[in-house]
């Protein structure tokens, strides 16, 4: 126990190295700057499409700055007690290939495929050289670490937006979340043993559990160094066919699953050689599977946030009467002071001019109890709710272009 602690000290001590050193600050900066773009997006996106504004792109990026905490922390705990070492990993590599295969689709921006291939061609022609049991334990320990943030922090601020199902639009949600994750990881050296006065804390005999791939001579030894490291990670979902929370649970359940089966085949390479090739093809085509059963269940269930009776509400804007009555996503507004609501145009009616002190018939298939009635102390319009779109809705969101897909499709548009 007294190493474990001993540990632990050593680990809180190498953490604040990053904002000591220049290198690790400017990286950090570099991150923090990628995260609030992209949270800067969504409040575009918002804003020019529903007119909300309730994304602060500045508080959202230290929220999530803190959620990342929590997942390096998480990271840390894993590569320390299983030993896996950065050393002959290849993480470089890891960096520059999944930038690189952003230009063929943005969701290649992906440790897992990018580690795939790396170890791939390291089996097949020796080059990049990396330690692949390692290299694959790496990516399943930040997939681990990812399944861990969207499940606690990937429903969070769901964007409403209307997207095309079949010859439908329905309503849905944009779940996009970014975290700066800081952890800690092991380092091996090999040194040469001649007295040399370390600060050491002393592992048990079965520690490390992936070797280091290292060759040692004669009076030779590894030794573990702390080192800090700071990563960005993210998720991108949609939920048509159920609440974004229950959306992200579910995702960050089958993330949890596909990281620690490709754990375990890490381990087995590691023991194995000659299975090497398992994680290095499973870590591509499992993360494949858990996207594929992600979008298999959006098409086989139907869409829930619409409705063929009553005006359903797909978001509601901070500080609206609507928020202040307790509506939310999937109510569907019946009736207003008992007259009945079949569309949006009745809603608009019954409000108009306006209406003081407003009695609204609320229905929900998601929330208990399935009926109720809201009340408003005041005037409105504003009610201050993004509806759920109706049938013939002309305007509708498409994602999943890659850059190359974007230029192509610029230069055919030129070319009309």
């Amino acid at each position: 126990m007294a190493n474990i602690w001993d540990l632990a000290l050593l680990v809180l001590r190498t953490l604040p190295l990053m904002f000591s050193d220049i290198t690790y600050v400017l990286i950090l900066g570099v991150v923090f700057v990628f995260v609030y773009r992209q949270y800067q997006k969504v409040q575009l996106y918002e804003r020019r499409l529903f007119g909300l504004e309730r994304i602060n792109p500045l508080i959202d990026t230290a929220t999530a700055a803190i959620y990342g905490i929590i997942g390096g922390l998480f990271a840390t705990a894993l590569f320390v007690a299983l030993g896996v070492s950065l050393s002959d990993s290849g993480i470089a590599y890891l960096w520059i290939t999944a930038l690189l295969l952003i230009f063929i689709h943005p969701r290649f921006l992906c440790f897992s495929y990018a580690g795939g291939l790396i170890g791939l061609l390291s089996l097949l022609f020796g080059f990049p050289q990396v330690n692949v049991p390692s290299l694959m334990a790496l990516v399943a320990i930040l997939h681990l670490a990812e399944s861990l943030l969207i499940a606690i922090d990937g429903h969070h601020n769901a964007s409403p937006i209307y997207f095309k199902r079949g010859d439908q639009v329905v309503g849905g949600y944009s779940l996009q979340k970014y975290w700066p994750v800081p952890f800690v990881a092991l380092l091996g050296l090999v040194i040469v043993d001649r007295g040399i006065d370390l600060q050491v804390v002393s592992m048990p005999d079965w520690w490390p559990l992936f070797s280091s791939g290292k060759d040692l001579g004669e009076g030779q030894s590894i030794i573990y160094m702390l080192f800090p490291v700071i990563a960005a990670l993210g998720y991108s979902d949609v939920a048509t066919a159920e609440l974004p929370q229950v959306k992200a649970r579910r995702s960050g359940l089958h993330l949890s699953i596909f990281g620690t089966v490709l754990l375990g085949l890490a381990f087995l390479a590691d023991r194995y050689p000659s299975l090497a090739v398992l994680p290095v093809l499973f870590s591509p085509l499992g993360h494949e599977l858990v996207i594929y059963l992600g979008q298999e269940r959006e098409r086989r269930l139907p869409a829930v946030f619409q409705t063929d009776s009553g005006v359903m509400v797909l978001a509601v804007h901070p500080g609206s009467p609507a928020e202040k009555m307790g509506l939310g996503p999937g109510d569907i507004i019946v009736a207003v002071n008992g007259n009945a609501v079949e569309s949006l145009p009745d809603l608009v009616q019954e409000l108009s001019p306006w209406a003081v002190d407003p009695v609204l018939t609320v229905e929900s298939k998601l929330k208990t109890p399935p009926r109720r009635t809201v009340t408003f102390r005041g005037k409105v319009p504003p009610l201050g709710i993004i509806p759920a779109p109706h049938p013939e809705q002309r305007f509708y969101m498409r994602f999943g272009e890659s850059l190359l897909e974007r230029l192509w499709n610029r230069l055919k548009s030129k070319r009309k």
